[in-house]
């Protein structure tokens, strides 16, 4: 039974773990015929066992449970397949598979073939986990490919579509086929190629001959040995495979991206042993120390204030889109940084900020606002009248989430984020932090994910970021930021160190000095 139309679909979404490099369309992938390739996650008995003895599958349990740690000899396939024709069946894996529609109302009997899949194996010496990708060989080239057009030279390639609208999928990891150099030991290099071709020539007239690796991905052993496992060293760094990271190969790693899965626990980042298939457990537990965006007024104040409690939740959530004539430049929202736009308390929240500036005594509030216009959207500032709509609105808008906050009872933060320990940072390793952590979503040169030039991550640094003068600018304030926030909805992945190491990787690269001048 196939029911699941992208990678993540059904276990996640693309706010979790992304897959694809622009917001507006599916992650889906389409053959040349039109049709949409169907994806499932198994895993062996190993692993099985472990989570039905300790009822993993049920959120409350998951979230209460002390460590999910995988038994040794646990492995988990992930799977990707396309319907075939009786012709190409030689060629392919095959078998006949239950296809929900993409309605989701019905499913249908479809011969389907094994286009690519990932198998994942703990071993003793690996407690990150071993990563292998195998592919069918025609996904890209040959005569017939796939989900390539040679006749189409002019089509977009290794971009999103929507879907049965074909993908033009190339491959952009080359798969290696240089001999190693035994004497370079930290060199991820293997001749794959003429690997795949010695197992091959040995298969014989089986259809797995038709199938190749594409590489393996392992951990380094740590230096460390107290590190946690989401600490590590990986060879090589970049693994992809054509049919299921499809749209961010060059920066895709799978122990990097699965390195952040997290446990059920909603209020506290507990690590889910590289694996998202925990993310199934039911029911999907949230967050109640952050605030959900506004609905309809309870209040009588929030019901006479209520659309400006929209436009200033609008602005926040929008704000190059919808105030381009004071950011310009920088491709950021209020809630790049301020996450959950204003509502969690451990991103730089918005709550207390009407008694923290004294408003409406004073207008410090409003300066204040400006403060973040000029130098982290790196833009102009609002008017400072009383009655600009704009910077009314935002204040409207913190007005009702001090009163959301008292109705959640929320744990009002002292701190704009969690303190941390004071350290020095590894511009180095943070770098490779970055390649394996952060590059998935934000690019390998930090500058966001803008397809169909519309914001899905944002750019880190370069001319669409915040200036020098902003607070994320200072190492210590991003250190925070990034222990406590990051990757987005994985705070607390990183450890201190990290942090550190991250900030001031990000801090080193190139952005505006500001604040913006007009032209």
């Amino acid at each position: 039974m196939l029911f699941r139309s992208s990678k993540v679909d059904e276990i996640l979404n693309d706010q979790f773990q992304p897959t694809k490099a622009d917001g507006t369309l599916p992650g889906t992938l389409t053959d040349q015929r039109g049709n949409v390739v169907r994806y499932e996650i198994r895993m062996n008995k190993v692993l099985f066992d472990y989570v039905v003895a300790n009822k993993l599958y049920q959120s409350e349990k998951q979230s209460s449970f002390p460590e999910i740690s995988a038994p040794v000899g646990s492995i988990l396939v992930k799977a990707a397949w396309r319907e075939v024709s009786p012709e190409e069946q030689g060629r392919f894996y095959t078998a006949l598979a239950d296809v929900q529609n993409l309605e989701g109302d019905r499913y249908q009997e479809k011969l389907m073939g094994l286009v690519g899949f990932h198998v994942m194996t703990k071993t003793a010496s690996a407690p990150q986990w071993i990563w292998s990708t195998y592919e069918q060989i025609d996904n890209v080239e040959g005569l017939h490919p796939s989900f390539f057009n040679p006749d189409c030279p002019s089509c977009l390639q290794n971009q999103q579509t929507q879907p049965q609208v074909p993908n033009q999928i190339t491959r952009e990891t080359p798969i290696p086929a240089v001999d190693p150099d035994c004497s370079q030991k930290s060199a991820a290099v293997d001749n794959i190629v003429a690997l795949n071709q010695v197992i091959q020539k040995g298969l014989g007239d089986s259809v797995w001959r038709h199938y190749q690796l594409i590489n393996t991905q392992w951990p380094v052993p740590s230096r460390q040995p107290s590190s946690p496992s989401t600490v590590f060293t990986v060879l090589p760094t970049v693994l992809a495979n054509t049919t299921m990271e499809s749209y961010i190969q060059k920066s895709s790693s799978c122990m990097g991206c699965h390195a952040i899965a997290r446990s059920s626990n909603a209020q506290q980042y507990r690590s889910a042993d590289f694996s998202f298939t925990f993310a199934d457990a039911r029911p999907v537990l949230k967050n109640t120390q952050i605030i959900p965006p506004p609905r309809s007024p309870k209040t009588n104040w929030a019901r006479d204030n209520w659309n400006s409690i929209l436009r200033g939740y609008q602005i926040a959530n929008k704000t190059y889109e919808t105030l381009p004539q004071y950011v310009p430049q920088a491709k950021l929202h209020c809630a790049s940084c301020h996450l959950s736009v204003g509502a969690d308390p451990k991103a730089s929240s918005w709550f207390g900020m009407i008694k923290k500036y004294q408003y409406p005594e004073t207008d410090d509030l409003q300066k204040r606002i400006n403060s973040c216009f000029e130098h982290s959207l790196n833009g102009l500032p609002l008017p400072l009248e009383r009655d600009n709509p704009e910077s009314q609105a935002l204040i409207t808008y913190m007005q009702w989430l001090d009163q959301e906050a008292e109705r959640f009872k929320i744990t009002l933060p002292k701190t704009a984020y969690p303190n941390i320990q004071k350290l020095n940072g590894d511009s180095k390793l943070g770098q490779a932090i970055f390649e394996q952590k952060c590059a998935f979503c934000h690019g390998l040169n930090g500058e966001g994910r803008y397809g169909s030039n519309t914001y899905y991550r944002p750019a880190l640094w370069g001319n669409q970021s915040f200036n020098r003068l902003a607070g994320l600018a200072q190492t210590e304030t991003l250190a925070k930021f990034l222990k406590s926030n990051m990757p987005y909805q994985f705070g607390g992945n990183l450890t201190d160190q990290e942090a550190w190491d991250l900030a001031s990787f990000i801090d080193r690269q190139p952005r505006p000095q500001g604040p913006y001048q007009k032209p």
